[in-house]
């Protein structure tokens, strides 16, 4: 890694940023350039091995200070490039391929969240949704609230977990149920943390009162933690920290965490809006400051 006497760069990997779903792309590199550091930009793919040693195109882990994969690159060459990044020292790495791994989604926090259950067998989880009450039904591993579907209490669940486990009888899937948190309603609070800070959070007010997803509808609002909930969020974001994650997203219902996004967690250009003030950079400085 670079010292500090020599001029910070920092490797952005990215995907086809035709198809993104936020700016980081543009806002993250925009914020580590105002501070200095010289940006480089490659894709995800141009990870390889050469002589025994990961390489970025024509670059080495040595040439950069950082090296930031922002999302999960291409699906079909994931756990390859996951085993090549795991190669090169963590720290040097805002999100680590571990992190990408296993950190990221609706599992690896489960003693915070709602009762939750996880199978391949549709007959199973339709048991465990007779027991009574509101689920929700959905992915494990989707995301923007795609498939995502509450079921009340008396419906059948069959349809919807046939469509998720075996569409078209194809080899099954996994599904997750999850015990229905109705104060999402009132909305689902999201944190952006930075190398263990909690930058800023923001309220996301579902339009149906179950989907907290800007691109489903849900609509935005300033909002601050209670104090339960910020002392859970600060504890996931300093654990976060020592898992070699310094940039997440923390999604909280009630005194229920929902989800923890590491991969390319969207959120930056909607607290600027909100609270007039540029997160990318005071995620960026977090992270500078992180490596001294």
């Amino acid at each position: 890694m670079n010292t500090h006497a020599q001029r910070q760069r920092v490797l952005f990997l990215l995907g086809d940023v035709s198809q993104a779903r936020n700016d980081n792309h543009t806002r993250l590199p925009q914020a580590f350039a105002a501070l200095g550091w010289e940006v480089l930009e490659l894709p995800h793919d141009s990870v390889h091995l050469q002589a025994g040693e990961p390489r970025f195109a024509h670059l080495t882990p040595q040439e950069v200070t950082l090296i930031w994969p922002l999302g999960f690159g291409p699906e079909i060459s994931f756990f390859d490039r996951m085993q090549l990044l795991d190669l090169i020292p963590a720290g040097q790495l805002v999100t680590g391929p571990r992190a990408l791994t296993f950190l990221h989604g609706k599992h690896r926090w489960l003693s915070h969240m709602p009762e939750t259950h996880t199978h391949n067998d549709v007959d199973a989880l339709t048991a465990i949704i007779a027991q009574g009450g509101d689920w929700v039904i959905k992915p494990t591993a989707g995301s923007y609230g795609r498939d995502v579907t509450l079921v009340r209490a008396g419906e059948d669940p069959r349809p919807t977990l046939q469509h998720l486990i075996s569409p078209d009888n194809a080899d099954p899937r996994y599904c997750q149920v999850q015990r229905f948190v109705p104060e999402v309603a009132q909305g689902e609070i999201r944190t952006l943390v930075a190398a263990g800070q909690l930058l800023g959070s923001y309220l996301r007010v579902p339009a149906d009162g179950v989907h907290a997803n800007l691109e489903l509808g849900a609509t935005t609002a300033r909002a601050a933690l209670t104090s339960p909930q910020e002392t859970l969020v600060a504890e996931l974001a300093e654990q976060l920290l020592c898992e070699h994650v310094r940039f997440a997203a923390i999604d909280v219902v009630g005194d229920y965490l929902m989800e923890v996004n590491v991969a390319n967690p969207g959120g930056l250009a909607t607290l600027e809006m909100l609270y007039r003030e540029d997160f990318a950079m005071r995620a960026a400085q977090a992270i500078v400051a992180s490596l001294e």
